[in-house]
């Protein structure tokens, strides 16, 4: 008799309205394990944009005011609000349709997941992915998925059970072979980004803001930089992102250009750039410097293991808290000779391509659903 593919409910309270890592994580799992004949993989988000075989659940989103009033009365914050309603929208098709697995990054919902098992008796397991990461105690799931040799490293010292945590880092959609972008193909995209089409671009990805993503301290060292490329900062705007703008305007006049760009639009920033950074000193993965890298970039990172397990050798990582020291990394990234382009892909391609992670993936699935 052949086995039933596992059913596994991915909840991700953010998909449709947040552009963060996991919304794009969880959207690639819905795409790769939607139709696998291992796994039934169902993807719930919190509305807006969703696409074909994502299932909205209603819930009060973080951006919303009656989420921000809720918060403030309960001595909350907006997102708690958005999970605690979103389980309230989820928990009747967690009831009725009886999923194998819970695979899910938001904790608050995670949280209530768990508590409701433990009152109803449900058998569904629960896994956790540790994208954040979050050093909380791993009580209120069965398995958890770390993304880092780091992560993992840092759960087992603290005293969590070796036997619970898998190392898997998260999967990326890379093509097998590198495609190299030409000067023409660089000019168009540079012309759809609104770009000049001549000098160097340095590229960040990232939230706009200078308290994780350091982009202050990017906008004051490309600043400083003799070759004066263009800085291109894309990603979502924050409660800091004025500021931000503002710096940008007094360092660097018109050589800098700040965009929030669709997920569809990204690889148009990929192309278009000569050299990547990515400045904060604390990362869950770092999937903007998987896709650099797979796009043949030279990437600039702070040196933390995790970085330096992302980028592999041919990336370039150092102490990006000293002033002067980035300036100069991106100096030596855009003059790195083109034909290293292809060794940054293949190593992005051999760690994290979907392509060869899937496998990995269903026995995670599988391991965590026969976990007691």
């Amino acid at each position: 008799m052949t086995q039933r593919p596992l059913r596994v409910f991915m909840p991700c309270t953010g998909l449709g309205r947040q552009q963060r890592g996991f919304e794009t994580f969880t959207r690639e799992c819905g795409a790769q394990f939607g139709r696998s004949g291992e796994v039934a993989l169902t993807v719930f988000g919190g509305g807006g944009d969703l696409r074909v075989g994502e299932r909205a659940v209603w819930n009060l989103p973080r951006s919303g005011a009656v989420a921000r009033a809720l918060g403030a009365l309960a001595g909350r914050d907006p997102y708690f609000v958005e999970q605690a309603s979103f389980f309230a929208g989820f928990v009747g098709t967690l009831t009725s349709q009886k999923p194998d697995l819970v695979y899910f990054a938001d904790l608050n919902l995670g949280n209530l997941c768990w508590h409701w098992r433990r009152l109803t008796g449900q058998r569904y397991r629960l896994l956790f992915y540790n994208g954040g990461p979050t050093t909380q105690p791993f009580t209120r799931c069965d398995v958890v998925q770390q993304v880092s040799p780091e992560h993992l490293a840092s759960a087992i010292t603290r005293g969590e059970q070796p036997d619970r945590q898998v190392m898997l880092p998260h999967g990326v959609t890379i093509e097998r072979n590198f495609v190299t972008t030409t000067p023409e193909e660089r000019q168009r995209c540079r012309k759809q980004l609104g770009l000049r089409a001549s000098g160097q671009v340095v590229l960040s990805v990232g939230a706009l803001n200078a308290s994780h993503k350091r982009m202050d301290y990017v906008i004051d060292e490309v600043a400083t930089m003799p070759s004066q490329p263009h800085l291109l900062l894309v990603g979502a705007e924050t409660a800091e992102t004025p500021q931000l703008r503002l710096r940008a305007s007094e360092r660097l006049a018109d050589r800098c250009t700040m965009l929030t760009l669709p997920r569809e639009a990204m690889h148009h920033a990929y192309r278009a750039a000569d050299a990547f950074v990515l400045a904060s000193l604390v990362e869950g993965f770092g999937l903007a410097q998987v896709e650099a890298s797979a796009a043949g970039l030279p990437c600039v990172a702070h040196s933390s293991p995790t970085s330096a397990y992302v980028l592999g050798p041919p990336g370039i990582v150092g102490d990006l808290r000293r002033p002067g020291t980035l300036a100069a990394f991106l100096e030596r990234a855009l003059r790195a000779p083109a034909g290293d382009a292809m060794a940054r892909h293949a190593y992005a391609y051999e760690q994290f391509s979907w392509d060869l992670l899937a496998p990995r993936y269903v026995e995670m699935f599988r391991s965590a659903v026969a976990h007691s």
